[in-house]
């Protein structure tokens, strides 16, 4: 069926690609365009009518040149060129021009067929800017690259394999890739399989140089593959790590050298440790004694006085002792059973006294809902919470001090717990608060030479925080005191749950364990005349029968000779060792089935040292300067089992 005239030009209105007629010559003005033609510009097909063509041309010159071809030819094909767009702009437009005549052979119109081609313009240049992209990359990478056919040879390189191998383009060229490489390195690469990998990165190698010598190198390979996917050659890129080899190896020999100057620093720590507790528990020791006998104010006074100074002798280096362990990460975190209510309660009631000398008050509190018991290490928990109430406490001077522990989040057994340690002391102003977190730092200058101290406890305690897998952090405003937070994971103790309800804690919550054990006979080995003298005298007083001897061999000899409920031994003496002497006692007991406790009694007090001493045989573990309360609890808790039996 004929298409009529109304038909044609709906249908060619309807084409997705341009269609115009315009009349001839450098004048030529459009007589007709579709819908598709007028949308490629931004127009409405009767805007362009009557348009002049010139216009539409973005370049005058290729305008010219683009009729004066048609004077001679009756049809251009796939002409490229720049249109304007009516609203600023351009696209490339790809022109068929046909021109039609009349019978006398003049032209009458041009009819134009016209496709936007923008897009595969942006194409072609964004692979013509990849391809330079890839030409400088290839030429001045300081990477080696290079480039075989299926045979494995040679067939291109950039300059920097020149200069990487020592080569000039006749040593390359059709050069057989297995010959860069030492014979046993070429075997290990043959053994990754890269062919059917495809790529593989991150391979350290060995390739020679002209000269014969080798280098480290990087190397990564990738296969090439044609259109049947047969391999055709590959592409491989080494970057030289010689010198990176040579630091790493640097590196190894430093780290070396630094853990021995730590062991180093480690054992140092541990004799000066042994070496200052020594005497330290024959000071403590001898002002106690003293303190208990008949005495003027103004002696009572001056021992008092020398006390606390022994105390923070003491605690001064237990504090360098603890940062030394946690910065070289030698302090371990136990997980075992605690109450963190009891821990909270023991602290502040020791520490009760130490705020009602000052006129303040000590007070702490624990949720409902925090679990009766959890997974945890209690050493350093007390640790922290000493730490903070101590410091608490010396920077106020009216109010009091207020510890809380509640429940932080919970999903299932794990929970974290918050704990607060608040005063209404002097406040740290915002600049200088990171300062308190810092070794040997405190707020200011002014604070330091006012309420002296080494800086220490606050830095420890964040890095115990940091170790248990939590965090410590202050809020504070000067003149208005101060809060100390830290949270802590913990998971909850299968056994207890939660405890009924909240309970305020106070001074008189507890009472001490009943410690009713009856007249003991304890044999001790202590080398150390004055520490021996100490420790006779503390047992004697309270009602015990005692026997001292100055090395491990003469306690085996005498508890040969004579029956003790229980023997305290130091470890460091002549002729025999307390932990060669508990390893004796401990085999002689095997064959008599009986078993006396034994309490390590010793200066050393680094990290790890209560375990070492249990884990060699002995019952307990206590360390020098002896505090008396915990002396005797320890003796207590040894010999207790026993005597039931």
């Amino acid at each position: 069926m004929a298409m009529n005239g109304l038909d044609l030009e709906r249908f060619v209105h309807n084409l997705q690609i341009g269609i115009c007629r315009t009349t001839p010559g450098q004048l030529a003005e459009f007589q007709f365009v579709n819908q598709a033609f007028a949308e490629m510009l931004g127009y409405r097909p009767q805007e362009l009518l009557g348009a002049k063509l010139s216009d539409l041309f973005a370049d005058r010159r290729k305008f010219t040149d683009f009729m004066h071809s048609l004077r001679t030819q009756r049809q251009l094909s796939h002409r490229e060129v720049v249109l304007k767009c009516r609203k600023g702009g351009t696209i490339w437009a790809s022109i068929t021009v046909h021109v039609e005549k009349n019978p006398r052979g003049r032209a009458s119109s041009l009819d134009f067929v016209v496709e936007d081609i923008s897009g595969i313009k942006e194409v072609e240049k964004d692979m013509a800017r990849s391809r330079e992209l890839f030409r400088i990359i290839f030429e001045n990478s300081a990477a080696g690259i290079t480039v075989t056919d299926h045979e494995e040879r040679i067939i291109a390189w950039n300059p920097f394999v020149e200069q990487l191998l020592g080569m000039d383009k006749k040593d390359l060229f059709n050069k057989a890739v297995k010959d860069l490489y030492p014979p046993r390195e070429w075997r290990r690469i043959r053994g990754l399989k890269i062919r059917q990998k495809a790529v593989l990165s991150g391979i350290t190698t060995q390739v020679i140089r002209k000269d014969g010598t080798a280098i480290d190198v990087d190397a990564s390979i990738s296969i090439l593959k044609d259109s049947r996917g047969k391999v055709s050659g590959s592409i491989g890129i080494m970057r030289d790590i010689s010198r990176q080899k040579h630091i790493q190896e640097m590196l190894v020999q430093a780290k070396i050298a630094a853990e021995e100057a730590n062991n180093a620093k480690s054992l140092f720590l541990a004799k000066m440790s042994h070496e200052l507790r020594t005497p330290m528990n024959a000071i403590v020791g001898m002002i106690d004694f003293t303190l208990d006998t008949e005495l003027t104010a103004e002696q009572k006074d001056n021992l008092h006085v020398a006390k606390d100074a022994s105390a923070n002798l003491l605690r001064l280096i237990n504090d360098i002792l603890d940062l030394s362990r946690a910065e070289a990460g030698k302090i371990t975190v136990e997980s075992l059973e605690i109450s963190v209510r009891d821990i909270v309660r023991s602290v502040c009631r020791g520490l009760v006294i130490l705020a009602q000398n000052k006129g303040i008050t000590l007070s702490w509190q624990a949720a409902a809902d925090i679990p009766a018991l959890v997974m945890g290490d209690p050493v350093r928990i007390r640790q922290i919470i000493i730490n903070l109430v101590n410091n608490a406490i010396k920077f106020t001077h009216k109010g009091g001090v207020t510890v809380t522990v509640s429940v932080h989040s919970r999903n299932g057994q794990e929970c974290e717990l918050l704990f607060g340690v608040a005063d209404t002391g002097i406040g740290i102003p915002k600049q200088n608060q990171a300062r308190v977190f810092e070794v040997f730092s405190q707020a200011d200058e002014q604070t330091s030479r006012r309420y002296g101290g080494t800086g220490l406890g606050l830095a420890i305690s964040r890095k115990l925080a940091d170790l248990m897998g939590g965090r410590l952090w202050l809020e504070s405003e000067e003149g208005k005191g101060s809060t100390f937070f830290f949270v802590l994971k913990f998971t909850v103790s299968a056994n207890v749950v939660s405890v009924a309800s909240a309970e305020n804690l106070s001074v008189a919550d507890s009472a001490d364990p009943a410690d009713d054990v009856g007249r003991l006979r304890i044999l001790i080995a202590e080398d150390n005349l004055v520490n021996q003298k100490i420790a006779v005298r503390l047992l004697e007083k309270r009602g015990w029968e005692v026997v001292a001897v100055g090395n491990g061999q003469e306690a085996v000899a005498a508890l040969g000779r004579a029956r003790f409920d229980l023997i305290l031994m130091d470890d460091h003496m002549p002729e025999m060792s307390g932990v060669e002497a508990t390893a004796i006692i401990r085999t002689e007991e095997k064959q008599t089935g009986m078993h006396i406790p034994i309490i390590a009694m010793t200066a050393n007090a680094m990290a790890g040292d209560r375990e070492k001493y249990l884990s060699l045989g002995m019952d307990a573990y206590v360390s020098k300067p002896i505090d008396r309360e915990l002396f005797f609890r320890e003796i207590i808790n040894a010999v207790k089992p026993h005597l039931a039996n």
